[in-house]
């Protein structure tokens, strides 16, 4: 045996090894890469998902998703407002530029607080599927310095907030507002809903679960 035959053979043994003792789940289309590299498939059980509601807030809160995107250094955020049917209040989306993952999802938080004054709305049920970043409701010296001024003057509006986290699969609509937010100049408001968005809001609003495996 050729010493490039022995280190292939080596190299598939630990890859066996490993793969076979690992409790981690694949789905069916990955069973032919598996059995090439002779790994018994362990496959996601029903059981195993978690089905991922979003639901309306109670009157007279006012809940807005929110959520941000980075494509490589270029960062976006957006968020949608709702009342306690459900119905579409408003939305937006934001190009912010070079930023971090953090300081995009604080940022979306900062500019729901503002468009939530503009419009009078003074209980607002904040939703976001960044948990890490809703710690800034609870500790202000967790907002980016950058966002400092503006986050005392938002908090400052006499806005009543309260906080949750979803799941990402319960934020579609947040989440295709923030990637639209790449392709707009600045911040942009919209009164009607936009067309990419229509399904996913109907499922949203008519109660419709989103699967989500761990």
């Amino acid at each position: 045996m050729t010493m490039l035959q022995s280190t292939k053979v080596c190299i598939q043994a630990a890859i066996s090894f490993s793969g076979n003792i690992s409790t981690g789940k694949c789905i069916a289309s990955d069973d032919y890469i598996l059995d090439a590299l002779t790994v018994s498939p362990h496959n996601r059980r029903v059981r195993d998902m978690l089905l991922v509601y979003w639901k309306a807030p109670s009157a007279p809160w006012i809940k807005v998703n929110t959520d941000g995107s980075l494509i490589g250094p270029l960062a976006a955020c957006g968020g949608l407002f709702h009342d306690h049917r459900g119905s579409l209040l408003g939305a937006f989306s934001c190009n912010i530029g070079l930023a971090t993952v953090f300081y995009t999802k604080v940022y979306g938080f900062l500019l729901a607080l503002e468009y939530a004054a503009q419009h009078g709305w003074r209980n607002v049920w904040l939703e976001s599927d960044f948990t890490s970043a809703l710690l800034v409701f609870d500790n202000k010296s967790l907002v980016p310095i950058l966002l400092r001024n503006r986050w005392h003057n938002a908090c400052n509006q006499g806005i009543h907030v309260i906080t949750s986290h979803i799941f990402r699969e319960g934020n579609c609509c947040a989440d295709l507002l923030a990637n639209m937010g790449h392709s707009t100049q600045g911040s942009v408001w919209f009164s009607v809903l936009p067309q990419t968005l229509q399904t996913d809001f109907f499922l949203d609003r008519s109660g419709f679960p989103r699967s989500r495996f761990p």
